[in-house]
């Protein structure tokens, strides 16, 4: 009998033990959650977290708290998500392919496999622009110059690593032309170059340059279909010769945690899933990405995994074209 109450004492301690640990990992999150955004108020990326935050807040009954950590292409503010989100209470921007070039051309102290992606919801693609008064009408107009004035055509990039400079190098080895593209450092400075005349092309993203619309004229999209909000621009398939070949390669940003946060909360890491997806899902957020000129291309934590693995590898591959720049 003694044993029999000694069992069922030792059973009873332990399901309270589970029920504890049960308990510890469904009160995530008990405290307001810092979003960590890793580049400067007001960019492409602050357009699309920081209207999530009614709706974050709303499904998860917490305030939401916006840092912002700009600098090294996000490697600054991803470090801080590494040193302090193993709880769950510092999440942040997710962006590829820039987090794995952090790791590709520098050393930071986490590994892309030490975040755990929580959604990717938009895919922004480079698109090649003009201002409304340029001679040049398409693609091909601009490779006819940049053959005719080798090395004078100016281009106005906003980083050298990237898809963006990727589809500058390859248009270049394969049309057998050399523009000079100055990295200017961001995309909110690649807009002003061109409407301030101070270079002739620039290299952006469609819901980058929505604001402008109006004062430009897009010359190519490295995309498979035209975009909605620019149906005028033809995709680089559709009017570039057989011989040039650009991938569709897109900037894609989402939400991530660090990796023990999934780890040791699934629960909790499942909360923030459910709760990032229906928000932007919901039709307050919808409007605003179409306002932005951004289709919803959703993608949940298995997806996205993949996804980042896809890009490391296709990032390993164009890391030659991209260390080329620094020859520029």
């Amino acid at each position: 009998m003694r044993c029999l109450v000694r069992s069922f004492g030792v059973l009873c301690l332990g399901l309270i033990l589970l029920s504890g640990a049960a308990q510890a990992a469904s009160d995530w999150p008990k405290s307001p959650v810092t979003v960590v955004n890793c580049w400067s108020p007001g960019g492409g990326m602050d357009q699309e977290l920081l209207p999530l935050k009614p709706f974050l807040e709303k499904e998860l009954g917490q305030n939401f708290l916006y840092a912002y950590k700009p600098g090294a292409g996000g490697r600054i503010g991803w470090e801080t998500i590494f040193a302090n989100g193993a709880k769950g209470y510092t999440i942040g921007a997710n962006s590829m392919p820039h987090l794995v070039n952090t790791m590709l051309f520098g050393k930071p102290s986490y590994k892309v496999s030490d975040f755990a992606p929580i959604a990717f919801w938009s895919a922004d693609v480079p698109i090649w622009f003009v201002r409304k008064d340029s001679p040049y009408k398409d693609m091909n107009d601009l490779i006819a110059a940049a053959k005719k004035r080798p090395g004078e055509v100016t281009l106005a990039i906003g980083s050298f690593t990237g898809e963006h400079y990727i589809t500058v190098a390859l248009i270049e080895e394969q049309a057998g032309v050399k523009f000079r593209a100055v990295n200017v450092k961001g995309g909110s400075k690649v807009r002003s170059n061109i409407l301030g005349g101070h270079f002739e092309v620039g290299v952006s993203r469609p819901g980058s340059i929505i604001g402008i619309k109006d004062e430009i004229r897009g010359l190519g999209l490295a995309d498979a279909k035209r975009n909605p909000l620019y149906p005028d621009v033809k995709t680089f398939d559709e009017q570039l010769p057989s011989n040039i070949k650009v991938p569709h390669m897109a900037s894609t940003s989402g939400i991530l945690a660090h990796r023990l946060f999934k780890e040791n909360d699934p629960e909790g890491f499942a909360r923030l899933v459910e709760a990032v997806k229906n928000a932007v899902h919901s039709d307050g957020y919808q409007a605003i990405l179409n306002r932005r000129g951004t289709p919803l291309n959703y993608m949940g934590p298995d997806e996205a995994e993949a996804y980042t693995k896809e890009m490391t590898k296709l990032m390993e591959q164009f890391k030659p074209v991209m260390e080329s720049a620094k020859k520029r």
